[in-house]
């Protein structure tokens, strides 16, 4: 792989690994007692400390103005007092990720799930960030794990077909990928995925196979390659 194709598959699994964040939200995991909704609100003159909800929205109202290290601050103290909070554990591990502390980020993952192991979410984002390390053998073993959790989220298998794809094992890959989209996607899939480790020949096939299924339908995959 060059030093070129390394820098992009890393922009790419970045990207990646930031819109599943935003896309999913941790189930949220509090000790009862917990306030409801309805009292998460910044109520004037209320004599009472924040909950982790309030909390969490003064985080993403300080992430969306470029505040990221107090946000930073603000999920840690959710953490720190709130320990049962899952989702501030994902939203931190992505300010992590952005500040390219992704090791952080894997220890921050790695702390909620002693706590909640089987949460989908942060097994989920665990294994965006074996990808970012190029550990394809532990993103695979952690999106297996948030696949076994969730089995109806296609999102958890397609993610599975991209560590066995990053290992070369093609065929498991596009097996994956054909669960979860149409097989012009598929193919394409595969194709980016070899394109990133430096298979150049595979991919060119991957993408023509692609475009022949989208312009001939499913009766190209019964011609030769």
């Amino acid at each position: 792989m060059t030093r070129a194709t390394a820098r992009l598959l890393t922009a790419a699994l970045s990207l990646a690994f930031l819109l599943g964040f935003a896309g999913c939200s941790s189930e949220e995991t509090v000790p009862d007692g917990t306030e409801s909704q309805a009292d998460d609100t910044f109520a004037e003159g209320a004599d009472r400390a924040p909950t982790p909800r309030t909390l969490h929205t003064m985080a993403k109202i300080l992430s969306s103005q470029a505040r990221e290290d107090q946000a930073q601050f603000v999920l840690m103290r959710i953490i720190r007092e709130h320990p049962l909070y899952m989702p501030a554990y994902s939203d931190l591990a992505e300010l992590l990720v952005r500040d390219e502390r992704t090791d952080d980020a894997i220890e921050t993952l790695i702390l909620g799930l002693k706590l909640v192991p089987t949460d989908p979410v942060l097994l989920n984002n665990l294994g965006m960030c074996w990808l970012l390390k190029r550990d394809y053998q532990r993103a695979l073993e952690s999106f297996a794990a948030a696949a076994a959790a969730v089995p109806e989220d296609a999102r958890y298998r397609s993610n599975m077909a991209t560590a066995l794809g990053m290992m070369g094992r093609y065929d498991e890959a596009l097996s994956l990928y054909e669960q979860v989209v149409p097989p012009d996607e598929a193919h394409h899939n595969l194709g980016v995925v070899c394109e990133a480790r430096g298979d150049a020949e595979r991919a060119k096939s991957e993408f023509q196979l692609a475009a022949r299924i989208r312009e001939e339908g499913p009766a190209a995959l019964a011609k030769p390659q």
